[in-house]
């Protein structure tokens, strides 16, 4: 039997319209205090120690080379702040996951939007934090 989340979303581009309809865009001002505090609250060292000791710190490779505690929490403020702004959406999108998790991986890539939305994101608020307030002068 087909899941009702299915039934609903039965293709990417029925969930892609449906994304379209109801995104609420957050931007770099939704984060951009939470992550220039973690920033300041561990004195700027987000970055592999080794990364870090070797003082060639650059915009092109930062994002390789990020602590772990400093991805988890730089993804995690954007999740909050994506899930502030489009609770339904992104239950929905989660919804459709875990589904898809129970059925072999059966429709996946429906609900893919979410994953790239939130990669491109994350990617340019980094980028956004970088030149803001990591920047090696």
């Amino acid at each position: 039997m087909e899941s009702e989340i299915f039934e609903q979303f039965p293709d990417r581009e029925t969930f892609d319209a449906y994304w379209s309809e109801n995104y609420v865009p957050v931007t770099y001002e939704d984060v951009k205090e939470a992550f220039e505090e973690f920033v300041s609250s561990v004195d700027g060292h987000i970055f592999l120690s080794d990364y870090e000791e070797g003082g060639c710190i650059s915009k092109v490779d930062f994002k390789e080379n990020l602590s772990q505690e400093a991805q988890f929490t730089f993804q995690d403020g954007l999740t909050e702040v994506f899930y502030d702004k489009n609770p339904e959406l992104y239950e929905m999108a989660f919804a459709i996951f875990e589904e898809a998790q129970m059925n072999g991986g059966k429709g996946a890539d429906i609900s893919r939007i979410y994953g790239e939305t939130f990669q491109q994101l994350y990617d340019e608020f980094l980028d956004r934090l970088f030149d803001e307030k990591l920047q090696i002068r």
